[in-house]
């Protein structure tokens, strides 16, 4: 499991890269202050390249020290496995998948739909069945996230082509 563990954090660390780059391109708010509406995006990209070094070296240090006790990549102590197997690669996976879905959608849905979407689909995938709930939750999460950030902050997000229906 080693190797998965080293391909999820590379993955993660271009993850990381793109979403800096991404949060570089977000426009100045009249309300942004020192820091702008790019610094929260740009510290959040930067955690996640730390900690997919880290998760790296971790795991470079757990083969190193697994080779110089003469153990197999998927035995530790007492031929148990090592934490991590390739379903919980899969399901992290998965949600990035949900977030590259959600960014792809974004600039044609815009960021209400899109949001809506993203929350359903992420409560969807941790186990809630889809219901009328779930539906509530999704509509209202996407109007809040939306009224918080393009309204009060005044924060630029697309708008889809939904303004162009309503013409």
């Amino acid at each position: 499991m080693h190797k998965a563990t080293l391909a999820v954090s590379a993955a993660l660390f271009v993850l990381a890269v793109a979403y800096w780059f991404a949060a570089d391109a977000i426009p100045a708010s009249r309300l942004a202050g020192q820091v702008g509406a790019d610094g929260l995006p740009k510290l959040l990209g930067l955690a996640l390249g730390v900690l997919s070094l880290l998760l790296a070296g971790q795991t470079l240090f757990e083969m190193r020290r697994a080779a110089a006790a003469g153990q197999g990549e998927d035995k530790g102590e007492g031929g148990d496995r090592l934490p991590g197997s390739w379903r919980e690669h899969l399901r992290a996976l998965g949600l990035i998948g949900i977030g590259v879905g959600y960014l792809l959608l974004l600039p044609h849905l815009g960021y209400i739909v899109s949001a809506g979407l993203l929350l359903a689909a992420v409560a969807t995938y941790a186990g809630l069945k889809p219901s009328w709930a779930t539906l509530l939750f999704a509509v209202g999460g996407g109007v809040v996230f939306y009224l918080i950030f393009v309204k009060i902050l005044q924060i630029p997000l697309p708008a889809g082509f939904w303004p162009g229906l309503l013409r």
